[in-house]
């Protein structure tokens, strides 16, 4: 009996070190079931399309022209659905891709764009119902600007599903909003003008970018033209230094015609430290270069209030849960392994 109850104490502790091991060092996960996406668009590509093989609108219009727009929306849901559309103003993102999910309440386009998509253009509905299994078509009405104009209006239509509010109020679940977007883009007809790109800095700020420390660059792109295939080398200089404190690049960046776009330079966790300091970029593609270089100071007040807002200032810091978790287990293991090693003694 003594035998059996000291083996099967034995086996009861290599379980538990099986189970202490996988719980220590297997991360915890959090699964969403995958849903289908209820609806879907389609552009109804009018006859003054230049590009037939493509699935948005890019058409030619005479200055002064009108003409309506349509877009199927499909319901292939088994319920009713409400669409909110909204006519937007094509921007560039961080990453360099254009978007159309529309500008902030509070922003305007910058002033080099002349003619902004959401003014020359007028849905029909901002809102639409679709019943399960149908489909309804979306109307935008598009006048061209009266003057001849160059390069192109870039624009786009964004539909938005709205969530079942009454499904919401009695779940916790999150409500997914799915999204669609069609580019609209507008050329003069017989216009062949060459527009010259050419893109400006506007300004840095030093800080904190999504709760990191890292300086945030603002450009814009003051021509009417799509501006691709760009590299952008960016890095930041102590003032009487020529290596680079922290850079940042990418590759196939894209500008939207007209559009101011960020591009941050992130302190890789480090604090902000007080000084002067120069912010030089290099923004290139096959054919065109800009190089931009600015000084910034960094006050002590503004790198003690970015350094107490970040989530993680310094890396080595950040990373003492995980060491002292590490440490807890390494020491858990070595004791149950010495329990072990005294059991088997026993035998």
């Amino acid at each position: 009996m003594f035998l059996y109850n000291r083996e099967m104490l034995l086996i009861k502790t290599k379980l538990f070190l099986i189970i202490l091991i996988l719980s220590v060092f297997t991360p915890m996960t959090l699964q969403a079931n995958d849903s289908v996406v209820p609806y879907s668009v389609e552009a109804n590509l009018p006859d003054n399309q230049i590009n037939n093989d493509i699935s948005y609108f890019d058409i030619e219009m005479e200055p002064g022209d009108s003409q309506t727009l349509k877009v199927t929306v499909y319901n292939s849901s088994a319920e009713e659905i409400t669409i909110h559309i909204n006519n937007t103003i094509a921007s560039t993102n961080s990453n360099g891709l254009i978007v159309y999910d529309g500008l902030e309440e509070d922003e305007e386009p910058h002033e080099s764009m002349e003619h902004p998509f959401r003014d020359i253009s007028s849905l029909e509905s901002t809102e639409i119902t679709v019943p399960a299994g149908e489909q309804e078509i979306v109307e935008v009405e598009v006048d061209a600007p009266e003057e001849s104009f160059e390069g192109v209006i870039l624009g786009g239509l964004h539909f938005t599903l709205e969530p079942d509010e009454s499904s919401a109020e009695n779940s916790v679940m999150i409500q997914n909003r799915y999204s669609y977007a069609l580019a609209v883009q507008i050329s003069e007809v017989g216009n062949s003008n060459e527009v010259s790109p050419d893109i400006e800095l506007l300004g840095v700020d030093p800080g904190v970018i999504n709760y990191r420390t890292g300086l945030q660059s603002e450009f814009v792109n003051t021509s009417s033209m799509i501006i691709s295939g760009l590299t952008v080398e960016a890095g930041v200089y102590e003032s009487d230094s020529e290596e680079a404190l922290y850079t940042s690049n990418a590759e196939d960046f894209t500008v939207a015609p007209n559009s101011r776009f960020n591009f941050p330079v992130l302190y890789n966790n480090q604090r902000l430290e007080a000084g002067d300091y120069i912010f030089k970029t290099s923004i290139s593609n096959e054919y065109h270069s800009w190089e931009f270089e600015e000084e910034f100071e960094v006050t002590e007040e503004l790198a003690n209030e970015a350094n107490e807002e970040a989530v993680e200032v310094d890396e080595e810091d950040s990373n003492w849960l995980m060491y002292l978790v590490i440490a807890l287990a390494i020491i858990i293991i070595v004791l149950i392994i010495i329990l072990l090693m005294v059991l088997k003694r026993k035998k």
